[in-house]
């Protein structure tokens, strides 16, 4: 008896020390794979109009331009794609979980043609234009095109240098 409990219990040994190593093995990987993916966060040639065009709306109406942040752009991207995954569009209900480091955010969204289509839309609509030439000091744009459409989620924020909960870019 006690032979079979030493053999059992070296047994469950090796099988912990089996997931450990698994586990170790497995979450590099997982890591890996998604810097693999991009390397390097840029931003799209959309989501630089955006930026460009609500810069010099600034501009015109003498306020300050805004820094372009990958950590916005990034968490507004990937709103951008869920949307664009769904098909319709809405903001981001959970944007104060996925932001860190923040004072006051504010977010434009929505979908249609193209960057100058859309940006038209923006500075036409109240609420949108007052985002775009708020008291903010970064900026992040994300776009994602499916089936003909652009849609975008535009994050801006006020007071710090903001990061995202996913630690990416």
């Amino acid at each position: 008896m006690p032979k079979a409990r030493a053999l059992a219990g070296r047994r469950l040994a090796w099988v912990l020390v089996g997931v450990l190593v698994l586990t170790a093995v497995v979450t590099p990987s997982v890591v890996s794979d998604a810097a693999t993916k991009s390397p390097r966060y840029r931003y799209t040639k959309a989501e630089k109009c955006f930026m460009r065009k609500i810069n010099r709306a600034r501009a015109a109406n003498g306020q300050r331009r805004l820094n372009w942040d990958k950590h916005l752009g990034y968490v507004a991207r990937r709103h951008a794609k869920t949307m664009a995954n769904h098909g319709g569009i809405w903001h981001d209900q959970n944007l104060g979980r996925r932001v860190t480091r923040w004072k006051v955010l504010g977010q434009n969204t929505g979908s249609g043609g193209r960057c100058k289509g859309l940006f038209k839309s923006f500075m036409g609509s109240a609420p949108h234009r007052a985002n775009i030439l708020g008291r903010w000091r970064y900026i992040g744009v994300g776009t994602k095109w499916e089936g003909g459409t652009l849609f975008v989620q535009q994050v801006f924020e006020s007071r710090r240098d903001p990061g995202n909960v996913w630690s990416w870019p």
